[in-house]
């Protein structure tokens, strides 16, 4: 049965992980400056505010629950990490590019964003892998 098989676990955890990454690699010492940069904006600029923490958490759930759902039934393998990036190849990157091209967005904005989207995909392929050969929630 898929409820019992989905694995909630590595959802949460991979999920979480992905959105924490997040609070990391805007950080100034990681990409943050580099990013505020490539959008021409200074610190003061841009104040996060809390709804979007819980925006891009819940999406980041949602992006963990379908990963999940993909790969019930599939043994843990590096290939998912080969299905980490092809689903970003296939419906983040070019999305996020499109829209920036129809927005003006900066280009290496664009970059900084779809690498941590990318790292959040393979987050969610290590997670279920790390969990699957110790033998985690099986």
């Amino acid at each position: 049965m898929l409820l019992q098989d989905f694995p909630y676990i590595q959802t949460v955890v991979s999920g979480g992980l992905a959105y924490g990454l997040g609070w990391l690699w805007y950080s100034p010492k990681v990409m943050g400056n580099r990013w505020l940069a490539a959008r021409g904006k200074n610190p003061g600029d841009v104040a996060p505010k809390p709804h979007h923490s819980v925006v891009s958490f819940a999406l980041w759930m949602i992006a963990a629950c379908f990963f999940s759902f993909l790969v019930i039934g599939l043994t843990p393998n590096p290939g998912l990490i080969c299905l980490a990036c092809l689903l970003w190849v296939a419906f983040s990157m070019p999305s996020t590019v499109m829209g920036a091209l129809y927005t003006g967005y900066p280009m290496n904005a664009v970059a900084i964003d779809s690498a941590y989207q990318l790292c959040g995909y393979y987050i969610f392929a290590v997670i279920h892998i790390a969990f699957y050969y110790a033998h985690i929630f099986q």
